[in-house]
């Protein structure tokens, strides 16, 4: 935190206002930065235009180390990117080695994604699900919340939001923005989504309660880090969410996902390709390793 000074105070005024933070007179700023639209909706219109082009933009594949703690206890994965889709070997379950058997289990697992056309579609289709969902979830932000200023950080613009009363969500995935708030962080050069941090301040329900409901206190955290100069990379995603769903089936989502050591393989990389290079150790440096990343402050 920042001692209270003449820009916090500024800061401060243009939240209020829903207005950019104005530099500091007589301070001289590093680089010539383009102005803030006023509206602070605009602004994340604008970075939420450019986060999809990006995403669309970019074709790279990668190789990262994969870690998980849930209810269903800790493991950790080295993942590769593929055409085919993504390929991992697990490596430890709660926090140890895998056993013979499950080291024949999980090797298994894998040869049915490369050689069964059922399972590897199957698989793929999940992976675009998801893609996919996570997508319409970012187009909706800048008409489901309202958004304030609320200055400068790390070399992130700052912003608060609240749900806009006035959403419609289009389905169930989108109703849980009605009763979210929180902090976005969003890279001022770069215009990416750096970080975003909310909570659940009401009950969520589903089918007047009758098919689910997300109870009130629940948490979530995303970080995105800049891993090279055109790429971005998820590299940590906590989730805390209680309820329950149709007919009294317990939700306990207390999920860490971090993605760290990543490293650019060949975009036309197989999945009998990413196999033989998951069977060596992943190559590991200070030069590809998601920790050493703009924006890896959790």
């Amino acid at each position: 935190m920042h001692a209270i000074s003449v820009l916090t105070l500024t800061a401060g005024v243009a939240v209020a206002q829903n207005q950019p933070p104005r530099p500091q007179e007589g301070v001289a700023s590093p680089q010539v930065q383009e102005p803030l639209p006023q509206n602070a909706n605009d602004y994340i219109r604008q970075a939420v235009t450019h986060e999809l082009e990006a995403q669309d933009n970019d074709h790279s594949h990668w190789r990262y180390s994969f870690h998980r703690e849930d209810d269903k206890g800790a493991q950790d994965r080295d993942v590769i990117e593929t055409t085919e889709g993504s390929l991992s070997r697990t490596l430890l379950k709660f926090g140890r080695p895998l056993t013979a058997e499950e080291r024949e289990q999980d090797e298994a697992r894998m040869q049915k994604q490369i050689s069964d056309p059922v399972e590897r579609a199957r698989h793929n289709k999940r992976e675009k699900e998801d893609a996919e969902k996570a997508k319409n979830m970012l187009k909706a932000i800048p008409d489901a919340f309202i958004f304030q200023y609320d200055g400068e950080e790390d070399g992130c613009v700052r912003l608060n939001f609240t749900p806009n009363p006035r959403y419609t969500p289009p389905n169930r995935e989108l109703q849980v923005f009605h009763a979210l708030r929180g902090k976005m962080w969003i890279d001022r050069a770069q215009k990416r989504l750096a970080r975003v941090e909310g909570s659940l301040f009401e009950d969520v329900t589903f089918g007047l309660g009758l098919l689910g409901r997300l109870n009130k206190g629940g948490t979530f955290k995303v970080v995105q880090q800049q891993v090279s100069p055109e790429h971005w990379e998820v590299a940590t995603l906590d989730i805390n969410i209680t309820g329950h769903a149709v007919i009294f089936k317990i939700i306990n989502v207390n999920s860490h996902q971090r993605l760290s050591d990543f490293q650019r393989v060949s975009d036309s990389l197989t999945l009998r390709q990413a196999y033989d290079m998951l069977r060596n150790p992943h190559p590991v440096s200070a030069g590809n390793n998601a920790a050493a990343a703009p924006h890896a402050k959790n």
